[in-house]
């Protein structure tokens, strides 16, 4: 019988071991076994990124992120086109940045906004180029590259030298284009060879048509279907334009037809990375910057330096890359009205600003004297430092209120004049610079100046219009050497010529330049005008700044680069890739 109940109490025991026992490890396993599969797993350790990826949306404060379009027909105007197509419109060559820029050799930053020097320049949608002879340029098309299917506007098709003739010959007839009075004919004498005949020979001949402002190329149906109604875009870039909203953002989407790769690491990767560009409308300062340090834009490539510090200090794991702008800032008098007539009133005018303290009040400090018309950063055979110009150029960037006064006194203004002065509204560089000259020129000269305050539109249409009554606070890019000098002092009608600059010895001297095939003396005659116009005081200029690109850590493949052509930067947006991973960890989003 004790055996009996021994036994059951055994086997009691070994069913109570047996059902905790088929209960304790299932619990064991739910909880030990799949955890260990999930943090093995790559979603864990894989997300540390080690290449390129496609893919996420890139967001892009651009250089003037406070702009919107204002024609979409780069036939129609230069530099307000340029950047606005550079996503899904191409050149036929463009700045190699890959090659020479800081990712590269590091010979050009590519922060010029408009110059782009022969030996930095690489094909793109012509494999190359030659001129054959003074008059003779023939440019050879890239083959197997395609427009992408527009409804309503084409079919894909291959871009051919047909659509090249077709975009050189459109330019050439239009009034606002001053670039191309040199070309004769321009022939697609196959599918795939374009030869451009001049009149004469011109130095900066690929500058006109292969990179610079004019030269994106376009399909006729974009034309005929109506290229001033941004829904009909089309352009071989990497990027196609699908929306645009006025006062709030730019959205290009992945081409996927698009034929250019890039290489890193000794890896080919197809272009673009990221699948959708957002370049947001902001006009507001403090509002571009807020997104910036929130972290809804993973770049904003032109931040004052006003913010430098607060961002080292709120954003410290932001990466910065600083450059100098080469857009110069100058005070033009109508020349051909008194009281801007008489060099002594423009001289006067010039000496009785104190640019240390504007450099100090309006950049921190941080700019250079002299960076207009030609660039600081251009070699020496262009760009004339400060310390060299003749004495009485040299003079007129002195504070010298005194010496100003009497200037005023010897042309007849011995108590000032008022005069009504043109200013951009957008941003506040403009205001702020045109408040502060002001000042001083009340305060030294007598002069008062009556501020009409224009949105883009309007202030640019009033210079094109030479419908200024008296001055215009102008902000120009240096661009080629050629061209800046053609479009700001050639002659009055030119539309960068608030001044209205007339002089003959300039026009005369500057079409010498234009027309030797020798390079040297080209240049040599490229420099003394640049002195000469200084010294002449057309322009009163102003301080150049410098300014700041910021990128996310989640940001590759950026060093800092502005332009490939002429204020393009899409093709520097196309080799952005991100890791989202890495950006979602940071501040929530993919």
């Amino acid at each position: 019988m004790k055996k009996k109940i021994v036994w059951l109490v055994v086997s009691c025991l070994m069913v109570a071991a047996l059902v905790l026992a088929s209960c304790a490890p299932a619990v064991v396993e739910e909880e030990v076994v799949p955890v260990e599969e999930e943090e093995v797993v790559e979603e864990e350790v894989a997300p540390a990124v080690t290449g390129p990826q496609h893919g996420g949306t890139l967001t892009v404060l651009w250089f003037h992120a406070g702009l919107e379009p204002q024609t979409w027909d780069p036939a129609d105007c230069n530099w307000i086109v340029d950047p606005f197509t550079s996503p899904y419109m191409e050149n036929l060559g463009m700045g190699d940045f890959e090659k020479y820029g800081p990712r590269g050799t590091n010979e050009f930053a590519f922060t010029d906004l408009e110059y782009m020097p022969l030996e930095f320049l690489r094909g793109c949608l012509a494999e190359s180029w030659e001129l054959t002879d003074d008059t003779t340029v023939i440019y050879h098309i890239r083959q197997g590259v395609y427009w992408p299917d527009k409804p309503g506007v084409m079919s894909s098709r291959e871009m051919t030298a047909e659509d090249v003739a077709f975009c050189w010959t459109r330019r050439a007839q239009s009034p606002r284009c001053p670039y191309y009075e040199n070309v004769e004919s321009v022939t697609a004498t196959d599918k795939y060879t374009v030869v451009v005949k001049l009149k004469e020979y011109e130095e900066n001949w690929n500058d006109a048509g292969g990179w610079g402002y004019f030269s994106k190329i376009y399909p006729p149906e974009v034309v005929e279907a109506g290229i001033q109604d941004w829904r009909n875009a089309v352009g071989t870039g990497p990027f196609m334009l699908t929306d645009y909203v006025s006062g709030a953002s730019l959205t290009f989407e992945r081409n996927p037809l698009y034929w250019d790769t890039t290489t890193i690491d000794g890896k080919e990767y197809k272009l673009p990375f990221a699948d959708r560009l957002s370049w947001p409308i902001i006009v507001d300062e403090s509002t571009r910057l807020a997104a910036l340090r929130t972290g809804k834009v993973d770049v904003d490539m032109s931040v004052s330096w006003r913010y430098t510090e607060t961002l080292e200090e709120t954003n410290p794991e932001l990466a910065r890359y600083q450059w100098l702008s080469t857009t110069w800032g100058g005070l033009a008098g109508r020349m051909d009205k008194a009281p801007f007539d008489d060099i002594k009133v423009r001289r006067a005018m010039s000496m009785a600003i104190d640019r240390q303290a504007v450099i100090d009040a309006q950049y921190g400090g941080e700019a250079v004297m002299l960076g207009g018309p030609f660039s600081i950063g251009w070699p020496a055979d262009l760009y004339t430092p400060l310390e060299e110009l003749p004495e009485s150029a040299q003079e007129l960037f002195e504070y010298n209120p005194e010496k100003a006064k009497q200037l005023m006194v010897e042309a007849g203004y011995p108590d000032g004049f008022k005069a009504e002065i043109i200013v951009s509204s957008t941003g506040t560089w403009a205001t702020d610079m045109a408040s502060m000259i002001a000042s001083l020129w009340e305060d030294n000269l007598g002069i008062e100046l009556e501020f009409k305050m224009a949105e883009y539109a309007l202030y640019y249409g009033l210079m094109i219009g030479k419908a200024h009554k008296d001055m215009y606070l102008m902000s120009k890019g240096c661009g080629d050497p050629f061209a800046v000098l053609l479009v700001v002092a050639s002659e009055p009608s030119q539309m960068w010529n608030p001044a209205m600059f007339d002089d003959p010895y300039f026009t005369e001297t500057f079409e010498k330049a234009r027309g030797t095939s020798d390079i040297a003396e080209a240049k040599r005659l490229l420099k003394e005008l640049n002195v000469y116009l200084i010294d002449q005081c057309p322009y009163v200029i102003l301080p150049v700044g410098y300014s700041y690109a910021y990128a996310w850590p989640w940001v590759h493949n950026y060093y800092g680069e502005l332009n490939v052509n002429t204020r393009s930067p899409g093709q520097i947006h196309a080799r952005i890739w991100l890791d989202r991973d890495l950006r979602y960890e940071m501040v929530g989003v993919r």
